[in-house]
């Protein structure tokens, strides 16, 4: 043992909630890849969640004071008369005044961090557009945290969610760092903020490969061999094309009979998926699952995992196919090259309904195409080494460098 220890740097992490999400999924594997490295809090404005009990049990969760809580709330979070009403006055001034005017009165209510001075602190959501109720992470950090360099994640195609605004530039301009998951998200973002370049690198989301591959081998799926399985994880948004994928599926005509659709997920689009399943005739060949707490032994089974989305930014479920040995078929968004077809682990479509319908199509037609590439999956190593790297020169570099 070092006779000097240097002492672990303090690291304040800020993010809404820990409902299961891209962007809590991510902050739950990264926790679990420096929680060792690190003395970590993790702040949540609302501190609940389906992901709040898989948290490391040595980094210290916080919840904000109110009014916080209404901005990290979800509405069926806010159950009560009175958390409703809080949360209803706050969305409704957000859509009228914009989140600049609107987030400077809930700081006097928030006490307890003046004296703590941190490392770094970290805003783990990104700001949305300027009239709708979500982020405020930003802001807590710049305003409400005592700490020698602060930072920013980017979950977003910053162009695609329309988040660029003037009020947003001068928040990412007060950050030392600005970390985009992926290149394509950071090109995205650079082209709405071209002039926030020097600040902005990539650090990768963190997997949690073992743990997927374990709850795959607990609950096995098993498929029908002589069908094109193909399913879909995915919450049931408008941007994510659930609706539209249905739709390719019907229009293959004939050949949807080689084939079988099971979508996995729950959302605003739910009810209407069962009424286009319906209305297309496609009951036997699209099957609805709703949201499964263990969807790996389907998507494991599966011969392709396809996401239909209208915009992404880097999808954690191509990670998760890909390390159970599932090629992927992707519509083309701002990470679908880099992350899909450039390491070889699948398939990049037009973003519209033909591109989808096209890309199944020629599925069905070479089987070996998806044979060749499945092997080709195999030979690759899955860790987050990458990652851990990118995240270590973060925290590690010069504040002014």
């Amino acid at each position: 043992m070092k006779e000097f220890e240097e002492p672990m740097k303090r690291i304040l992490i800020v993010n809404n909630n820990m409902h299961i999400g891209g962007v809590q999924k991510a902050l739950v594997n990264l926790l679990y890849e420096i929680h060792n490295d690190y003395e970590i809090t993790l702040l949540l404005f609302y501190a609940g969640g389906e992901l709040l009990s898989k948290i490391p049990e040595d980094v210290k969760v916080m919840a904000a004071n109110a009014p916080f809580r209404c901005w990290g709330m979800t509405r069926h979070d806010a159950s009560a008369l009175r958390d409703k009403a809080a949360r209803g006055f706050w969305a409704a001034a957000v859509r009228v005044l914009g989140r600049e005017a609107v987030f400077s009165l809930p700081y006097p209510f928030q006490k307890g961090l003046e004296e703590e001075e941190y490392d770094a602190a970290i805003s783990y959501l990104h700001s949305g557009p300027l009239h709708m109720f979500y982020g405020g992470c930003n802001e807590f950090v710049l305003r409400c945290v005592n700490a020698k360099k602060k930072i920013t994640f980017l979950h977003c195609d910053f162009e695609k969610i329309h988040a660029a605004s003037p009020y947003n530039a001068r928040i990412y301009q007060q950050f030392d760092r600005i970390a985009a998951c992926s290149l394509g998200c950071r090109d995205s973002f650079l082209r709405a903020m071209p002039h926030l370049a020097d600040k902005t690198m990539v650090v990768k989301n963190c997997q949690s490969f073992q743990e997927v591959r374990r709850m795959a081998q607990r609950e096995p799926v098993i498929m029908a061999p002589d069908k094109l399985n193909i399913v879909t994880v995915a919450r049931f948004g408008k941007e994510k094309g659930v609706l539209r994928a249905i739709q390719a599926i019907s229009d293959l005509g004939e050949k949807a009979d080689r084939l079988h659709y099971y979508l996995i997920g729950n959302g605003a689009e739910y009810a209407a998926a069962e009424k286009k399943i319906l209305e297309l005739g496609l009951t036997g060949t699209v099957s609805l699952l709703g949201e499964l707490e263990n969807p790996y032994g389907y998507m494991q089974a599966a011969d392709v995992l396809l996401i239909p989305s209208v915009s992404e930014a880097a999808p954690m479920v191509i990670g998760e196919a890909a390390c159970l040995g599932a090629p992927v078929l992707t519509t083309e968004t701002s990470s679908a090259h880099e992350m899909v077809e450039q390491p070889g682990l699948g398939w990049v479509c037009q973003n519209t309904v033909e591109g989808i319908r096209n890309g199944i199509e020629s599925l069905l037609s070479r089987p070996d195409v998806l044979k060749e590439r499945r092997e080709h999956i195999r030979t690759l190593v899955f860790d987050n080494a990458c990652a851990r790297k990118q995240f270590s020169e973060l925290i590690e570099q010069d504040a002014n460098s």
